[in-house]
């Protein structure tokens, strides 16, 4: 291989591999428009307002849930957004079945909020 087609080659090769790089880096989360309310199993109303999108976020135990925000909800077993998991649409509302409490949620895509289904 010449002395020039290398020379070319190199930082076409790194250039590529830096875009490469920032395409898998996520952004920044951004905020979803709106609000969501949860009920925890002690009867508490708490409601949150312009929550990140993407981002995993702790609920102490909901039992139930209302989406009010611009993202789909991802509801999960557990405060780091795994386990099983409920989508909650926008503008609608989930009520645990008997024993169920909802322990964490990501509020955005459905590739983003499966990552952490299990």
């Amino acid at each position: 291989m010449s002395l020039v087609l290398r020379r070319v080659r190199m930082p076409a090769l790194a250039a590529g591999f830096a875009l490469a790089l920032l395409a898998a880096v996520p952004a920044d989360a951004r905020a979803a428009g709106g609000s969501y309310t949860y009920v925890t199993a002690a009867g508490q109303v708490v409601r949150v307002d312009e929550p990140q999108s993407d981002t995993c976020l702790p609920l102490p135990g909901a039992v139930r849930f209302s989406n009010d925000t611009t993202d789909t909800a991802f509801l999960y077993g557990d405060s780091s957004c795994g386990g099983g998991w409920a989508l909650v649409g926008v503008g609608a509302t989930w009520d645990a079945p008997t024993g169920v409490q909802a322990f964490g949620v990501r509020l955005g895509s459905t590739a983003q909020a499966t990552r952490g289904a299990r």
